[in-house]
């Protein structure tokens, strides 16, 4: 027996309407969220199918991570050191560091580069989390982008065709982190991160947030909005 007594009749969509769920909104429709506001409570590691009291967590990353964000059980801090724990000299932290505690986190350069990083991620909708990434860092400047605006794929960036003669000095380290990590190279060191000479403070908060942003993805948008609140 199928689902709906109407079906092929004049009458079939009447019934579906009606069987339909209050404030059900279809595939299709982009991403739909709900008023419910998760709280600490809600997201303790106990509640996890994963959870084991005897053993630690087998996942390489947590898979309610946007609930504990929106929770704000988990801090920028935290998902720093997570993110580079394996990176994270003394160096590196002291910058870390006063990026945290005296500046708040702004994730987008300006209102052009998200909306620049927003129209070709959804234009290049199969790209990897971390040609996502690379991608964040060549549309936060013009004079990047417009060198690698017709050097792009679906799966990822022909570097090697890219023109860098005359770019700003400052920028270059940009798009060195950004060819970095894109393809796994050690085109950026963790010494040239550190480095107040050779990555700029602007620069620096940007290649931290790509780090984040290839590690985490979407989710770590929330520590924005929940900066901003």
């Amino acid at each position: 027996m199928t689902r709906y007594f109407m079906r092929d009749t004049p009458l079939y969509q009447m019934e579906q309407m009606m069987m339909t769920p209050p404030h059900f909104k279809p595939r299709g429709h982009g991403q739909r969220r709900s008023g419910f506001q998760y709280q600490a409570k809600d997201v303790k590691c106990e509640y996890c199918m994963n959870y084991s009291r005897k053993n630690l967590c087998p996942l390489d990353q947590c898979i309610c991570l946007e609930e504990r964000i929106e929770a704000g059980t988990l801090s920028l801090e935290e998902l720093l050191r997570d993110c580079l724990n394996s990176k994270l000299k003394m160096s590196l932290w002291g910058r870390l560091a006063q990026m945290l505690y005296q500046h708040p986190l702004q994730f987008f350069r300006t209102d052009e580069h998200r909306s620049r990083w927003t129209r070709w991620r959804t234009r290049y909708r199969q790209l990897s989390q971390r040609n996502q990434a690379a991608l964040f860092l060549l549309t936060a400047y013009d004079d990047i982008w417009r060198r690698v605006i017709w050097k792009i794929e679906d799966d990822g960036f022909d570097f090697d065709s890219v023109r860098l003669a005359g770019i700003q000095p400052e920028l270059y380290s940009v798009y060195q982190a950004a060819k970095a990590i894109s393809t796994g190279s050690q085109n950026i060191t963790i010494a040239d991160l550190a480095s107040h000479e050779l990555v700029t403070d602007e620069a620096f908060q940007l290649i931290i947030c790509a780090l984040l942003l290839a590690r985490y993805g979407d989710a770590i948008s929330d520590l924005e909005r929940k900066g901003d609140s």
